[in-house]
């Protein structure tokens, strides 16, 4: 079976490929030229196709030959205004391009699975807890608004030429060494450094200036944001090896075609216990700070996914914080 992989040398599209790859999946992989994963890619025995998702030619060739299609490629900004002509041409155009391509040079695959985001919600402005996949779709950003338009074009297609599409819709996803870092997923939010400019845009000058002030240099310090009634902001994200499993079941399960699933992983975090885990394990200072006005409190469900798919994600934000600890120890960092 060959397996169309676009994204092919991103954070979860590299996963996925050599999860296909080890399964006895032949996986093409749509990347753009001079990516600097192509050399990683052809390693793990990726056929690579270099090209770009806008030009209609380019996918036309690239579907053709393939069983099914992983539709992992887009662009991940979130600048209002100054990024939206871009993506709408590298997350709308280029998937109406795929799935146009594929409807007339590849109407046999068995699946089309598309990658949304928790962005369609969103997440961060939750009308309830838990997040379901009845949740109201109402994107504040325009990155969001492009995977939900992505979704309707993999209905529309579903409908008018027979293509099986499933959406996947995926929380925050980290491979284990991100955690650690400020400057990576999850990373980030985790580390007081980096989310100075998060707290502004929220709570204003006056809290993110007090919070600056307080940053100890080179210390990578953590730390534990609350409301204004002590509670602790929770926050749910995926790790890519769970992640990669709820994509293989997309892939295989007929119940998953027409429709959209959450991805994320076990259980949703608080800081106030997961950061004193993180500060016991590495040694790295703890600020507590208490940030006015909304929490962040991200609580995504993936009943649906368990139930009509059987996806079973198994690695907690303890686990993968072991498991970047593990890998660090390793190699003697």
């Amino acid at each position: 079976m060959k397996v169309l992989v676009t994204g092919a040398a991103g954070r979860i599209g590299r996963n996925l490929a050599e999860a296909l790859i080890a399964d006895g999946a032949t996986v093409r992989g749509a990347m753009l030229p001079n990516d600097p994963g192509i050399e990683r890619a052809q390693r793990a025995g990726v056929e690579v196709v270099e090209g770009n998702l806008r030009d209609p030619e380019f996918c036309n060739t690239v579907v053709i030959g393939c069983a099914a299609v992983m539709h992992l490629g887009a662009m991940l900004l979130f600048r209002k205004g100054d990024d939206d002509p871009a993506l709408m041409e590298d997350n709308l155009r280029s998937t109406f391009n795929l799935l146009h391509a594929t409807a007339t040079f590849a109407p046999g695959v068995s699946r089309f699975v598309f990658a949304s985001s928790d962005e369609v919600y969103p997440s961060l402005h939750a009308k309830y807890l838990p997040i379901d996949e009845s949740h109201p779709t109402l994107p504040y950003s325009f990155y969001g608004l492009t995977k939900l338009s992505g979704e309707e074009l993999v209905k529309y297609y579903l409908r008018s030429h027979g293509i099986p599409g499933a959406i996947a819709r995926f929380a925050l996803t980290l491979e284990p060494w991100e955690s650690l870092r400020p400057d990576r997923p999850l990373g980030n939010f985790l580390h007081l450094s980096s989310m100075v400019g998060f707290v502004r845009s929220r709570a204003g000058d006056a809290v993110a200036d007090a919070l600056e002030a307080q940053i100890i240099p080179d210390s990578n310090q953590l730390w534990i944001p609350r409301d204004e009634l002590g509670r602790s902001w929770l926050f749910h994200c995926c790790d890519v090896r769970d992640l990669v499993q709820g994509l293989l079941l997309l892939l295989r399960k007929p119940a998953a075609i027409g429709e959209a699933f959450n991805l994320s992983g076990p259980s949703p975090f608080a800081f106030d216990e997961l950061v004193p885990y993180v500060s016991e394990r590495t040694g790295r200072p703890i600020v507590e700070a208490i940030v006015p006005g909304d929490p962040v409190r991200i609580h995504h469900s993936t009943a649906k996914a368990r139930a009509v798919l059987g996806y079973k994600p198994s690695h907690d934000i303890f686990n993968t914080i072991d498991t970047a600890l593990a890998e660090s120890d390793s190699m003697g960092a």
